[in-house]
């Protein structure tokens, strides 16, 4: 079963979610897991034309090298299991923004507390603390 995907061909820019996968997502607060916000993410990172976790149209331009250096230190983190992050972001970077926005919505003191870094990064780019 698909719990959620962003669509391509005729479906592109649409997101398709489970009703199962929404119910989830917002019944349980404390896991790091919320597919309606990662498939979110992975529509807001298509914004510039690529699924590559960085998010051009989000962040200013003088923080995409930072971020991009922190995004390849952390998958190399969750690749030699060194992090807390859902091994499913260490997959690829566009994963990985995915993965790391449901974090930080999830669970922002957590997150803020074991990767602050990241977490600042995320606040500029959603431009809120969750």
């Amino acid at each position: 079963m698909i719990a959620g995907l962003v669509g391509t061909g005729r479906f592109e820019k649409q997101m398709i979610l489970s009703k199962r996968a929404i119910h989830h997502a917002f019944e349980n607060n404390t896991d790091k897991h919320n597919t309606p916000v990662h498939e979110f993410v992975h529509l807001l990172d298509k914004l510039d034309g690529e699924t590559d976790g960085i998010p051009e149209r989000l962040l200013e331009h003088k923080y995409i090298i930072p971020w991009t250096k922190l995004m390849h230190d952390e998958m190399e983190s969750i690749n030699n299991n060194e992090s807390d992050i859902r091994k499913y972001g260490g997959t690829n970077q566009g994963e990985f923004f995915a993965v790391v926005s449901e974090y930080f919505f999830e669970r922002p003191d957590l997150f803020e507390k074991k990767h602050p870094e990241l977490y600042q990064m995320l606040v500029r780019c959603f431009q809120q603390k969750p």
